[in-house]
C-alpha cells in the first residue's frame, strides 16, 4: 500500500502524496477539487459543480470543461504517486473517495472531539493541549484565494470549518480560564476578533481576559469599541452576556481579578540510576553541555562501539542537567544493539502515559500517536534519553516538534539521517586516556589495589582496550575477589577474548 493523499483546505489549497506536492493549478481545477473535498465520501452531481466553478453562468462547454478538470486531478494524483482511482465517476457526477485520503479538516474535527471529551472527564491540561493542536492546524482562512472568487458553493462549505475555528478557539479559552492562564489567549483571541467584530463571545472572553490580567481599562475601552460598532453598523446594543462581563468588571467582581494559574500536573522523571564509577570524558560532556544553548530543537548522538560507555556517559549528563528540564525526563531502552528493536509507536505510547494522557486518548495509528506526543511536548521543557538506537527511522517520531525539548540518543553507529534531517550533533566515543582508564579501575577495585602495582594497573588498562564497561568488569572482579592481584587478573584477561570473559557470575555484568 502506498503514501496516502494528503490534502490541506484549512488555508490555501495543499495536495501531497508522501513528500511529493501535487501541482492543483487553474482556477476551474481548482474549485473542482475543493468541491469535492468539501463533499468527501458524498457523490458531487456535475450541475453542482459546474455551479461552484461558474456560479449560474455556465458556458456551453462547462460539462466538458468539469471532466476535463477532473481528469487533470487524476492524473496530477497519478504522477505523484497516488492511486487512480480516489475520484470516482459515479452515477450523475464524481465522488472523492475517504480511504486512502488524509484531509487537516478531518485531523482537526477528530482532535476537538478528543479536547471535548478531556474537558467532560476533568482533564483540562490534556483538553488544552488537543485544543492547541487542532488549531495550529488553521494556517489562514479556509481555501484562502479561493473563497473570495464568487463562488458561492466553496464560501459557504468553508464557513463551516471557519465556525468551527471560531468555537474551538472560543472552547480553548474557556479551558484556559479554568487554568489560570488568561494571558495566553489575548494574541489569539485579539487576532479572531479583528476578523470577526461583530462575535460577541469572543469579545466577552478577550474582554475576561484582559481584566484577569490586570488591563481592566483596556477590557472596558474594548467593550465601548464593540458597543459603538453594533450600533452603528446593526443598530443593536450589545447582548445580555456581553453586558454582564462589562458589569463583572465594573463592579470589581472576584471573578475578574488576577487568580493564580492551576498546579502543573507531575512531570515524568524516568532516567535510571546513572553509573557510580565514572571517569573522563570531560571534552564529551562539554559537548553536551552545548545542547543547553542550541537554538530550535537540540539533538545529540553519542556513538562507539560496544562498551564504549555511551550509556554511562548519556545518564551521567543527564542526572547533572536535569533540574534545566523543568517538565521532566523520559527515558526508552530502544534494544538497538538486540535482535529485537522496540517499535516507535510502543515507546510513544508508554511516553504519552508518563506525560499524563490517559490510555483511552492515544490512538492506535502510530503517526497520530507522534502527532499527540509532539502536541502535548509543545511549549515544554523536557529531556529525552534515547537509548541503544537502531537507526535514524527509530528515533525520528520520538523526537518532539520544536524548541524547549532535548533529545540524547546512543548508538553503535553515527546515524548520519539525524544529522541531515534534525542538525544533529555528533558525540563519538573511542577509548579513554591511559590515566582516565587506571582512575576507573581505581574507582571500582579500590586505590590500594591499583596504586599497589601501576605497571599491573597500566597493563590491565590496556587489556581492557581502556573501553569503560570492561574496566568496570575487570574492576569489580578484583573488589570482589580481594585474593586475586592486578598482575593475575591480568594474566587471565591475556589468555581470554576480553574483559567479558572475566563476568562469569551475571551480577558482575
Amino acid at each position: 500500500m502506498g503514501d496516502p493523499i494528503e490534502f490541506r483546505i484549512l488555508g490555501r489549497l495543499d495536495a501531497a502524496v508522501g513528500e511529493r506536492p501535487i501541482g492543483v493549478r487553474g482556477r476551474r481545477t481548482q474549485l473542482t477539487l475543493a468541491t469535492l473535498l468539501l463533499d468527501a465520501g458524498r457523490v458531487v452531481p456535475v450541475p453542482r459543480l459546474m455551479e461552484a466553478v461558474w456560479e449560474h453562468d455556465p458556458p456551453a462547454s462547462a460539462r466538458t470543461q468539469i471532466a476535463m478538470a477532473v481528469s487533470n486531478l487524476r492524473r496530477a494524483l497519478r504522477q505523484a504517486g497516488g492511486p487512480p482511482d480516489v475520484i470516482e465517476t459515479s452515477g450523475p457526477g464524481y465522488r472523492m473517495r475517504v480511504t486512502g485520503v488524509r484531509l487537516d479538516a478531518w485531523t482537526a474535527e477528530e482532535r476537538l472531539l478528543w479536547a471535548r471529551s478531556a474537558v467532560a472527564d476533568g482533564r483540562a491540561e490534556e483538553a488544552a493541549v488537543l485544543y492547541r493542536d487542532a488549531l495550529r492546524l488553521w494556517r489562514g482562512p479556509v481555501l484562502d484565494g479561493l473563497g473570495g472568487l464568487d463562488s458561492t458553493i466553496v464560501t459557504a462549505g468553508a464557513r463551516r470549518w471557519e465556525d468551527l475555528r471560531l468555537v474551538a478557539t472560543e472552547e480553548l479559552a474557556d479551558v484556559q480560564f479554568a487554568l489560570g492562564r488568561p494571558a495566553e489567549l489575548i494574541e489569539r483571541l485579539s487576532g479572531l476578533l479583528a476578523q470577526h467584530p461583530f462575535r460577541e463571545r469572543l469579545r466577552a472572553q478577550l474582554m475576561t481576559a484582559l481584566a484577569r490580567t490586570g488591563r481592566q481599562t483596556d477590557a472596558l475601552d474594548l467593550y465601548q469599541d464593540g458597543r459603538r460598532l453594533l450600533a452603528r453598523e446593526l443598530g443593536l446594543e450589545p447582548g445580555g452576556d456581553l453586558r454582564e462581563v462589562h458589569l463583572a468588571i465594573l463592579r470589581g467582581d472576584p471573578s475578574m481579578h488576577p487568580a493564580a494559574p492551576a498546579p502543573r500536573p507531575v512531570r515524568p522523571a524516568q532516567l535510571p540510576a546513572a553509573v557510580a564509577a565514572f571517569a573522563g570524558r570531560d571534552a564529551e560532556l562539554r559537548a553536551l553541555d552545548g545542547l543547553l544553548a542550541v537554538q530550535g530543537l537540540p539533538v545529540s548522538v553519542i556513538s562507539g562501539v560496544a562498551g564504549a560507555g555511551k550509556t554511562a556517559l548519556a545518564l551521567h549528563w543527564a542526572h547533572r542537567a536535569a533540574d534545566v528540564f523543568a517538565d521532566g525526563q523520559l527515558f526508552a531502552d530502544l534494544r538497538g544493539n538486540g535482535t529485537g528493536p522496540v517499535s516507535p509507536g510502543v515507546v510513544l505510547e508508554r511516553f504519552l502515559r508518563a506525560l499524563g494522557v490517559t490510555g483511552d486518548r492515544i490512538p492506535a495509528d502510530p503517526e497520530e500517536r507522534a502527532a499527540l506526543y509532539r502536541s502535548v511536548l509543545r511549549g515544554r521543557r523536557a529531556l529525552i534519553v534515547l537509548d541503544a538506537a537502531a537507526s535514524a527511522d527509530q528515533v525520528r517520531p520520538l523526537l518532539p516538534g520544536g524548541a524547549g525539548c532535548c533529545v540524547v540518543v546512543t548508538a553503535r553507529r553515527r546515524l548520519a539521517g539525524l544529522m541531515v534531517s534534525h542538525d544533529a550533533r555528533p558525540v563519538p566515543l573511542g577509548a579513554l586516556g591511559a590515566g582516565e582508564a587506571v582512575h576507573l579501575l581505581r574507582m571500582t577495585a579500590g586505590a590500594a589495589r591499583i596504586d599497589g602495582d601501576p605497571a599491573a594497573a597500566r597493563r590491565l588498562a590496556d587489556l581492557c582496550e581502556r573501553l569503560p564497561l570492561a574496566l568496570r568488569i575487570a574492576g569489580t572482579r578484583l573488589a570482589v575477589q580481594p585474593t586475586l592481584t592486578v598482575a593475575e587478573v591480568s594474566a587471565l584477561l591475556a589468555g581470554r577474548e576480553g574483559a567479558m570473559g572475566l563476568g562469569d557470575d551475571a551480577e558482575l555484568w
